[in-house]
């Protein structure tokens, strides 16, 4: 049986990418599960159209086909699906990942070309699905799978649980995609590094995530050998100079992280790598360690400089909690970008402030090297999605199938056009912005020294700031 795994096109195709881990995984256990014919296409790396993806999948075969994706590039998604289905219509096209996994019964209801989602994990309900189809036998005993019956009703089968050793899974099938294309950099750096997970999970509940409805709760962890193992494959094989590591928070398990920092000093590797962390499970020695390893840069999301916010997003973190592990990250020299969020449930202008400050204090005062602000986008099965539809944001009857066109592109506030903003009756992206400004204004007026120091930096990029009109 010939298995083709698509990862669709999409919108943020740059130069700088990251493999599919998902699909490699998956063709992973495949083949270790003896079907070997698998073949993998990245449309992001090759920036391939829809129709160039019909045309290998007519020059290579395919007895059934997998696409993987996420709600920002679904409508990529479901035209591809459309497209194969038109030109092949007995094979059965298969959809799993971030979005089929948290809008399934939306997917299965409205987007006819797909046949079947496979929600959560996919790896041993993917396994299990193909060996059911090529023994052409029924599919009510694949856990974790769903599909439209004869009638074509909607048929959820029983979860599958998580699978608790990761350990047990092969590492991914990087031989099956153009490794040496995925020239992706260290943040603040020119050492090109490739992306790892070593885990699965996260025990937090912040209402703007859905990473546990898709992963679960309770947190699932590679072992620190087995983690070392692949950053030595990575580097010995593959010549990569460092990883990324893409898991939620790599650093949730302080001893864990020490392990993997003392495995990667014991075996004498020179590897450079960078993570995501939390701000509350940041400490000294934490740090020392992943120094000494090779740590380079640090992700946090950080999201709002007002304590009132942070406990009604349920974040589990203070704003001291923030601004301490800052310090600790940039006293060990390893470079740090924060994350913010505007427009959270029932924020105002005093707490934007408080927000913008809080940023510009941790670049001016405690040597962050970065730190971005967003507006909340609504994601599936999140607490915000709940909330959006309770206070009409979003009608009841929303549906993540429908086309959606969000306009608004103005700088610099990003926004992917095809997700809905959390806007509320008195904070729409229009004064999101606005307050932003203002805000900013009124930190450069108390701090006059910065801003004559941020004016001669920055002169043109300030220019354009207060002159753009959110509003044109």
């Amino acid at each position: 049986m010939k298995i083709a795994l698509i990862f669709p096109p999409s919108l943020l195709q740059t130069k700088e990418t990251m493999p599919p881990l998902g699909l490699a995984w998956l063709a992973a256990v495949l083949r270790q599960g003896g079907f070997n014919e698998v073949y993998i296409i990245d449309s992001v790396i090759y920036k391939y159209s829809n129709q160039e993806i019909v045309d290998i999948l007519k020059e290579r075969g395919a007895d059934i086909i997998g696409l993987s994706f996420g709600t920002q590039n679904r409508f990529y998604a479901f035209e591809l699906a459309r497209l194969i289905k038109e030109n092949f219509p007995p094979i059965p096209i298969v959809a799993g990942g971030p979005h089929p996994t948290l809008t399934t019964d939306d997917i299965l209801k409205n987007i006819k070309s797909i046949d079947m989602v496979v929600r959560g994990e996919g790896e041993k309900t993917f396994l299990d699905l193909i060996k059911k189809i090529s023994q052409k036998q029924d599919l009510k005993s694949v856990n974790g799978l769903s599909y439209r019956d004869e009638r074509g009703s909607i048929i959820n089968n029983p979860g599958r649980a998580p699978i608790v050793d990761l350990d047990n899974l092969p590492l991914p099938a990087r031989d099956l995609l153009p490794i040496e294309k995925y020239r992706q950099k260290i943040p603040l750096s020119d050492k090109i590094c490739t992306s790892m997970i070593t885990s699965r999970g996260c025990p937090y509940n912040c209402i703007y995530c859905s990473t546990a409805e898709q992963w679960g709760h309770n947190i699932r962890f590679r072992s620190p050998k087995n983690v070392v193992d692949e950053i030595e494959l990575l580097v010995d094989q593959y010549g990569f100079e460092g990883v990324g590591f893409f898991d939620d928070c790599f650093t949730i398990d302080k001893n864990r992280v020490i392990e993997i920092c003392q495995e990667i000093i014991k075996r004498k590797l020179k590897v450079a790598w960078w993570c995501e962390a939390r701000a509350n499970t940041i400490d000294e020695e934490i740090v020392y360690w992943m120094k000494a390893a090779g740590c380079e840069h640090i992700a946090m999301a950080i999201e709002s400089g007002s304590d009132e916010v942070l406990k009604r997003i349920r974040k589990a973190i203070t704003k001291e909690m923030a601004i301490e592990a800052c310090k600790i990250i940039k006293r060990s020299g390893i470079k740090l970008k924060c994350f913010f969020m505007l427009g959270l449930p029932g924020e105002t202008y005093r707490e934007i402030k408080e927000t913008v400050f809080l940023s510009r204090y941790l670049l001016d005062e405690v040597g962050v090297d970065e730190a971005t602000q967003g507006v909340t986008i609504i994601y599936p099965q999140t607490q915000i999605e709940s909330l959006a539809k309770q206070l009409k944001i979003l009608p009841n009857d929303f549906s993540w199938s429908d086309p959606y066109q969000e306009l608004r592109t103005y700088p610099p506030l990003y926004i992917s056009q095809s997700m809905p903003i959390f806007e509320q009756a008195n904070l729409n992206y229009e004064q999101i912005y606005n307050y932003t400004k203002r805000a900013k204004i009124e930190y450069y007026l108390r701090h006059p020294l910065i801003s004559l120091r941020q004016l001669s930096k920055n002169y043109h990029n300030i220019k354009k700031w207060l002159t753009t009109n959110p509003n044109n």
